[in-house]
């Protein structure tokens, strides 16, 4: 059977194989680029880039309808250079770092006449390179599948946001303009690489054949793929092995109501264990293997600033998301984003966007367990819809807030206690005074407790733990209150049951709906840098 392969690209507007021929034709001086903290998608567009340039360039390809004749220059450049774990790919000992080889790949984009750039819808994610990249008077050439590219700073923009990998992108585009004859076996190894790394082994949700169809015909140009896909997964120092069983165990909260995942992750965490940014890569996909998460962030934090990874399986588009929250972007189902503000500031404005599906969830819940107190009143949620539905739930929350803050109001005139409200019902008085640090979000806090209902039944007595503010679900309540106390604090905390354990309670001793007091000492407070 005959398949015709060029459907598999959405050429952008004005865009035809003489065009890619036509621009390459007049190149002397070729500057190649692809994003910041580079996957194997982006180093296996980048050093297939090379490959392919130089098959053209030395007029080996006789189905190329205008071969170069002319010397060309073809300098590879990275923001961040060649990560460890894809240095064995071919070319890589040519890539010039942005940081450790600054005034040389500056000379080399002032003088280049073409940048074809790879694997990034924008220069911005050039990282330490943008601006100059921004300032440089050569044409532009771009390779891209994520979704908006900057269309108005390139000249000729090769874009398909459906398709795997732009190591696929390369593939066609070059398939088409010049045959298999372009193709060497360091070229094919290079895009084999990318379009297994960026489909995680051909196992994500991928929409089109022709990522088969690629891989079929990458395979028989002379590559060995059990031995790429030996490269891409044992690439494990002991040292990135032990970081990630650390993340997953200590840095990862699962919200299990909303099928999420955030992992929160600072200097500190990976300076301990010796790992930098370009190891973290493929720890967001370890978190997508748990069942019942939809939606993955990574957080983690660098020098100037914090970076975001998204991922999603099913309903959410984070691509979406990463735009709404810090104009960022990239795929429905894998995105990425740059803060500016610090770890804390971000990791907060990410909760406060991810919190509005819980007290949905919980609206729910009150009606159908609340159903059979006297003072609520029932709904039937087979036959109450739209703005009904609403109606009922927020007064039947209402009923049961004012019900708690007149039992707890009750509870403190008795003992003659002056308490700080810290609004939504949660008061607190500090009993010993601390001397160390102010909790901050974020900060890494170490304290004791013991809980007990108002009406006196101690249960729990004496819980040392050890929490970051602002992650300690699921009470709430219990967070804002240790985020006014110092290290070397104890304080009398009362929760009603939305702040603390919510309708269901803990599943064990805290049953549904109940008031809480806490007698909590800070024990160690170790700062958020």
């Amino acid at each position: 059977m005959e398949i015709d392969y060029r459907h598999t690209l959405q050429f952008a507007d004005g865009w035809d194989p003489a065009a890619l021929r036509g621009l390459l034709a007049d190149a002397r001086r070729i500057v190649l680029v692809a994003h910041t903290n580079a996957d194997g998608d982006a180093v296996g567009s980048l050093t297939a880039m090379y490959s392919l340039l130089r098959r053209v360039t030395e007029s080996s390809c006789h189905s190329a309808t205008q071969p170069l004749s002319h010397s060309v220059t073809i300098t590879p450049l990275l923001p961040d250079g060649c990560p460890d774990d894809l240095a064995w790919l071919p070319h890589t000992d040519l890539i010039l770092s942005g940081k450790a080889d600054a005034d040389r790949c500056r000379k080399a984009i002032d003088e280049a006449d073409l940048l074809v750039a790879m694997d990034l819808n924008n220069l911005d994610r050039t990282g330490v390179l943008a601006e100059a990249f921004k300032a440089c008077r050569a044409k532009r050439l771009l390779f891209d599948h994520h979704i908006g590219p900057d269309r108005e700073r390139f000249d000729l923009v090769v874009s398909d946001p459906e398709i795997s990998s732009t190591c696929e992108l390369i593939y066609w585009a070059f398939r088409i303009a010049y045959g298999h004859e372009v193709f060497d076996t360091d070229a094919a190894t290079s895009l084999f690489t990318g379009l297994c790394t960026d489909t995680g082994t051909f196992s994500y949700s991928n929409r089109q054949a022709s990522l088969y169809l690629a891989a079929a015909e990458l395979s028989q140009m002379g590559i060995d793929p059990m031995a790429i896909n030996q490269q891409i997964k044992n690439v494990f120092t002991e040292r990135r092995l032990k970081f990630f069983g650390h993340a997953m165990s200590e840095l990862l909260t699962v919200y299990p109501e909303q099928g999420t995942a955030l992992m929160v992750i600072r200097r500190e965490d990976m300076e301990a264990y010796g790992v930098e940014s370009a190891e973290l890569t493929g720890l967001i996909n370890e978190v997508m293997k748990l069942r019942d998460v939809e939606c993955s962030i990574l957080v983690r934090e660098e020098d100037d600033k914090v970076r975001l990874s998204l991922r999603s399986k099913h309903s959410t588009d984070v691509n979406h998301l990463a735009g709404e929250l810090f104009d960022g972007g990239g795929h429905t189902r894998a995105a990425g984003a740059t803060s500016h503000l610090s770890l804390a500031e971000t990791v907060k404005k990410v909760k406060q966007r991810l919190s509005l599906l819980p007290t949905l969830l919980l609206l729910v819940l009150n009606i159908t367990l609340f159903a059979s107190c006297g003072d609520v009143p029932v709904v039937d949620l087979q036959q109450d819809k739209g703005d009904t539905l609403k109606e009922h739930m927020i007064n039947s929350n209402r009923i049961n807030a004012s019900r708690q803050e007149t039992t707890i109001e009750a509870y403190i005139s008795r003992r003659g206690w002056e308490m700080t409200s810290l609004g939504s019902g949660v008061r607190v008085m500090e009993t010993e005074h601390g001397h160390g640090p102010q909790v901050n979000y974020e900060d890494t806090v170490t304290l004791r407790y013991s809980v007990e209902a108002l009406e006196g039944t101690v249960i729990y007595d004496s819980v040392e733990t050890t929490v970051v503010a602002g992650r300690m679900e699921p009470v709430p309540g219990l967070d804002a209150a240790v985020r006014t106390l110092r290290e070397g604090s104890r304080a009398k905390v009362i929760l009603p049951s939305e702040q603390a354990y919510g309708v269901p309670g803990d599943g064990n001793r805290i049953g549904h709906s109940m008031e809480l007091l806490f007698d909590v000492k800070i024990l160690k407070v170790r700062k958020l840098k």
